[in-house]
Formats: C-alpha cells, sequence, structure tokens
C-alpha cells in the first residue's frame, strides 16, 4: 500500500511512503554498495523509525515496511561492515550518540 500526504503548509510537495517490496529491494542494493567498502565501515538500523514521521503514531509508521529493509539489510550485508541495530529512531538521542561514538571510535583508526 502506498501512502501519499501532501504537507498542509506547502501544496507543492508530496510525501511517499515505501511499501514494503520497494524496502526489501532498497535494502539489498544498500547492502551490495555497504558490502564493497574497502575499510571499517559501520551500519546503525533505528529499528522503531527511519524518519521523524515514520514511528509510532506518525502518519507513515508501518513497522513492516520497516522491518522489510531491515530484514534484507541483515540477510545479504557482508561480515566486514558492522551492523549495530538499535532500539530507537533515527533521530532520537540515543541513535545520535551511539552515531557519534561509532563514528569516534572509525576516526581512532
Amino acid at each position: 500500500m502506498l501512502s501519499v500526504s501532501s504537507t498542509p503548509n506547502n501544496p507543492l510537495v508530496t510525501l511517499m511512503r515505501t511499501t514494503r517490496e520497494e524496502n526489501a529491494e532498497l535494502g539489498r542494493i544498500i547492502a551490495a554498495k555497504l558490502s564493497k567498502a574497502k575499510g571499517p565501515t559501520v551500519l546503525m538500523i533505528p529499528k522503531k523509525g527511519v524518519s521523524a514521521i515514520d514511528v509510532e503514531g506518525k502518519p507513515f509508521y508501518d513497522a513492516e515496511a520497516d522491518e522489510a529493509l531491515f530484514a534484507a539489510l541483515r540477510k545479504d550485508i557482508t561480515p566486514n561492515v558492522t551492523l549495530v541495530e538499535l532500539d530507537a529512531d533515527i533521530n532520537s538521542d540515543a541513535f545520535a550518540t551511539e552515531a557519534a561514538h561509532r563514528l569516534l571510535a572509525l576516526v581512532k583508526k
């Protein structure tokens, strides 16, 4: 099911929600690209939402579509990529803090 929403402040902007099938394909594409990395690589998965409007209670929340993305990433990512899954949304303090710690650790290498 495709979700489409026009923002109330700007009728020229249309937001579209990806389907489960599209997310699965995106996961395969992202995993393939990350798996070609030559240096240390970290992929962080925000299990509670990948955008501000993809969290529980918001218009594009679709846990099944998000899980299709995450499942494809888990399945297709290669061992040279560190996979970090957090029970947080992408805009949370917890996710930002973990991302910063991971980045600092990579920079020190």
